[in-house]
């Protein structure tokens, strides 16, 4: 007997206008949203309430759950698609289909189940806020069980003045008494925003800022508020796909790196662990991995790890940066990294090698310096600008700094010499399943692999060659 696996179906009430920043970054807040809260192998639909897309009645019944985005809108007044809004939420309500209520959502869902929502008691609120969660509500094994804050980014003049009776107030700010409620196990309703990221957040202030929409002084404090700061995302870990196949990133790197009789340790620095300072010197090298993060970003991570990174240039110990890492050396040594100025790489790409380069020579040790290399590509940002101190080693025709050195203990690759065709495949699945590429991007991505592969044994030899010659 053939079983048919049923797909998971999800929609998002759109209820907001894409900004150009959005639309050029992400392709659309869709895509944002699907990145944040979507998992491999679902569907996910998109309906723009604010232009009166709605799904019919009959439909309602096939999605799992619903999500409802902000919006510059007041959730408490009678425009047409807003009396919609509310009509199709308590039809769900009486399903008990999961709603995720966002800003404007969790102003909706308070508005349907009969409480009140108006103008912010204290005035707008845009920014990063701590949220407190109340613990004396919250169940073993619960959403919030053994949290007791979060930061999340806020973006709002309207707030829950008065929760449902039904509802479960879950966390509150110095600022708003409602930030999160639940009501039984279908309604989840937050008036931050999980979805919302740093550089999202600042392209608003500067809008709003252009149109005089609120006072300068509250913009001021909304970006003092996120300088040092990220609200608490989940964290990019490690794929299923390489947990399963290869147990770990950590492996792919130790068995391109690594060799026979040596020891290497694991510090995850997106999570904050790092080696004591004192440590530092019993390290022969060092490995900074690719991360889908911004190296120009302020998160306490990536300030810590560029701190250390400066220690390890005090000391003149070895360090290999790839990708991300490669980017996070050139902002440690005062050169200057942003967007891809032709746009993000994805794919095989054959990279030009630097002609008569003493340092490169020593690296290939025996083998003759190659005129151009092949290498798996997977970024959205890069160098723009070398540090002075740094020796340009390698370019291509959409990036003009692939490899560089700085004296011998800083060694840097754009692209990635652990990667293999499966490690890049499952990547453009999994991306364009989160509908956070084009089609055509993700054929165009593989096909560059269709005949060829990276030149792993001489990346293999040249990184080798750094880490312990």
């Amino acid at each position: 007997m053939t079983m048919v696996k049923q797909i998971r179906r999800y929609a998002l009430f759109q209820a907001t206008p894409d900004s150009e920043f959005v639309k050029e970054m992400y392709g659309g807040y869709f895509n944002v949203f699907v990145s944040a809260f979507g998992d491999e192998g679902e569907q996910w639909d998109l309906f723009r309430v604010i232009d009166g897309e709605f799904p019919r009645d009959e439909d309602l019944e096939k999605y799992e759950g619903f999500v409802i985005s902000g919006s510059l809108h007041d959730a408490f007044t009678e425009e047409d698609w807003i009396i919609e809004l509310c009509s199709v939420c308590k039809k769900l309500d009486v399903m008990k289909k999961k709603i995720l209520g966002i800003c404007f959502g969790h102003q909706i869902i308070c508005r349907v189940r009969g409480g009140k929502v108006g103008r912010a008691r204290e005035g707008p609120d845009i920014g990063l806020s701590i949220i407190t969660i109340i613990q004396d509500v919250i169940k073993p094994g619960d959403y919030f069980d053994q949290t007791e804050s979060l930061s999340i980014i806020q973006c709002h003049r309207d707030e829950v003045l008065e929760p449902p009776e039904s509802a479960r107030v879950i966390g509150f700010s110095d600022k708003c008494d409602v930030e999160i409620f639940s009501v039984e196990d279908h309604l989840l309703c937050f008036q931050g925003h999980p979805e919302y990221n740093k550089e999202i957040l600042l392209e608003i202030i500067d809008r709003v800022h252009k149109i005089r929409f609120v006072e300068e002084e509250i913009l001021e404090k909304a970006k003092d508020s996120i300088k040092k700061f990220e609200p608490d995302t989940q964290p990019t870990c490690d794929s299923e796909f390489v947990k399963k196949t290869y147990g770990g990133y950590f492996n792919v790197f130790v068995s391109t790196f690594g060799e026979e009789g040596e020891q290497w340790d694991l510090f995850r620095v997106i999570d904050g662990q790092f080696p004591d300072e004192n440590d530092l010197d019993k390290y022969d090298g060092f490995v900074i991995s690719g991360s889908p993060h911004d190296a120009f970003g302020d998160a306490d991570w990536i300030v810590k790890l560029c701190e250390v990174c400066q220690k390890l240039d005090h000391m003149k110990k070895k360090v290999l940066g790839i990708c991300f890492g490669h980017q996070i050396i050139t902002r440690v040594k005062g050169g200057k990294i942003g967007r891809a100025l032709k746009g993000a790489d994805m794919g095989l790409r054959s990279i030009t090698i630097a002609k008569d380069n003493e340092k490169l020579r020593g690296y290939f040790g025996d083998v003759e310096v190659p005129a151009s290399l092949a290498i798996i590509k997977c970024h959205q940002d890069e160098v723009l600008e070398l540090p002075e101190s740094a020796t340009l080693l390698a370019s291509s025709e959409v990036c003009n700094v692939e490899m560089f050195s700085i004296g011998d203990h800083f060694f840097c690759i754009q692209g990635h010499p652990e990667y293999n065709k499966e490690i890049l495949f499952e990547i453009v699945d999994r991306v364009l399943n989160m509908k956070l590429m084009e089609q055509e991007f993700a054929d165009k991505a593989k096909s560059t692999m269709e005949t060829a592969q990276p030149d792993r044994i001489l990346w293999q030899k040249l990184c080798k060659n750094f880490l312990k010659g």
